[in-house]
């Protein structure tokens, strides 16, 4: 057991625990990679540090020695998770792995996964504008004005956070300054312009911003015992949503507006429900660093889960029904694919389903509570019944999203693991 290859198992594990990948993988590849190298390992991640322990094999009664990895699971970055996965599987194969040169080489290989750019900021902000746009039309927008303007906050948006990105490290400040943008946009259009699903034009911006991925790691945490790290994942993305709906509400007071409410123009067809899904899922691939060679599957999945759902909810099933079959067929595709592809599960799935999160409905009650506090006592029972009806289809929508995405991915887990021990 050399110091090298100890330091290039801890710059894995930093590199899949940073970028999203689930703990369980990351806990089970860093163990496959550190059994390679010739040396026992436990690892505890956690939200600021993982916790690993090492001992050499060879060695039962060598003490344990014990480091502590400064990283932080705030990341999504399917290029890197997916090249550092590679990596683990070609060291494990490699029968030379211990010799000093391929060690070195191995170091350098995860410094330059480490290095890896994100999207480029062409692609970035373009598939941001797409990505609202495509989402407004899911939602029945199909007034090209409101597309554009939609289009054009979101933009506005991408481009503040690649600025931000630059300047500072905080966590919440991109969320809360695009959102902001788009309150801005989405107030100033209710000024100027007329017409229906005038709403999307602050709301489709922001439901980009939800952190679905870091939803879905908090889930699968949670489900396995680790509360620790899933109650900070789960506070982390309370956070962001504070943030979101802090900034759209923000923006919409400076314009001296509120949240547009009234329904979209009409139902979407379900041909171009399909066709914006896969540009809906093309944008999360562009957020998450996804390589243009792994966009096919995903964008594929994307679009027929939006296609089932649509059939689901044509037959006259509600939105949760339409969400949960939707991401049952999600959940088990992907959980696949992921194995295959070495992707992050969550970032995958979320990015198949990222229309069915109840973002209105989080924005709709962040508006309606605040006015509810300015009424005070003359709010009337109808505000507080549209708080209470949006606060429960947040939480029921979200329970069966997160549902249908990891009982598939728990279920197959389990059944492969039982195979492999038979």
């Amino acid at each position: 057991m050399t110091t090298s290859s100890l330091s290039n198992v801890w710059r894995a594990a930093q590199l899949l625990h940073a970028n999203a990948q689930t703990t369980q993988r990351t806990i089970e590849d860093t163990t496959r990679l550190a059994h390679a190298y010739g040396f026992d390992i436990e690892i505890l991640p956690q939200w600021d540090t993982i916790v690993c322990r090492t001992r050499d094999r060879n060695d039962p009664s060598a003490a344990w020695q014990t480091e502590l990895l400064d990283v932080r699971p705030a990341g999504v970055d399917m290029h890197k998770v997916a090249s550092t996965n590679q990596w683990i599987e070609s060291v494990c194969t490699d029968p030379d792995r211990a010799d000093a040169a391929h060690i070195e080489r191995a170091s350098q290989t995860l410094g330059e996964i480490a290095s890896y750019s994100p999207s480029s900021h062409l692609r970035f902000t373009l598939m941001a504008g797409l990505g609202a746009a495509a989402l407004g039309v899911i939602f029945g927008v199909t007034n090209p004005l409101t597309l554009v303007l939609i289009f054009f906050a979101a933009v506005f948006g991408a481009v503040a956070r690649r600025l931000l990105s630059k300047v500072s490290d905080n966590l919440l400040i991109q969320p809360f300054v695009a959102a902001l943008i788009a309150g801005l946009v989405g107030g100033y259009s209710q000024k100027i312009f007329t017409g229906e699903g005038l709403q999307f034009v602050e709301i489709a911006p922001c439901m980009i911003l939800v952190p679905g991925a870091h939803i879905l790691n908090s889930a699968l945490d949670l489900v396995r015992g680790r509360l620790g790290l899933g109650i900070a994942r789960a506070t982390y993305c309370v956070l962001i949503l504070l943030s979101i709906c802090a900034g759209l509400l923000l923006g919409l007071s400076l314009m001296d507006t509120s949240l547009a409410w009234g329904p979209a123009t009409s139902s979407t067809p379900l041909w171009l429900d399909v066709l914006c899904a896969g540009i809906a899922v093309s944008a999360f691939g562009a957020f998450f660093s996804l390589p243009w060679h792994l966009l096919a599957a995903p964008v594929i999945v994307g679009m027929l889960c939006h296609g089932s759902r649509w059939v689901v909810i044509e037959q006259g099933a509600g939105l949760a029904t339409g969400a949960l079959i939707a991401c049952l067929i999600a959940g088990t595709i992907m959980t696949i694919l992921s194995h295959r592809l070495k992707l992050p599960f969550a970032a995958l799935a979320f990015a198949s389903v990222v229309s069915m999160m109840p973002g209105i409905f989080v924005f709709r009650l962040a508006d309606g509570l605040i006015s509810v506090y300015l009424a005070g006592k003359d709010a009337s029972l109808a505000m507080l019944t549209a708080v209470f009806a949006d606060a429960t289809a947040t939480i029921l929508i979200i329970l069966v999203m997160t549902f249908g995405l990891i009982l598939p991915k728990m279920l197959i887990e389990g059944i492969s693991a039982s195979v492999r021990k038979s």
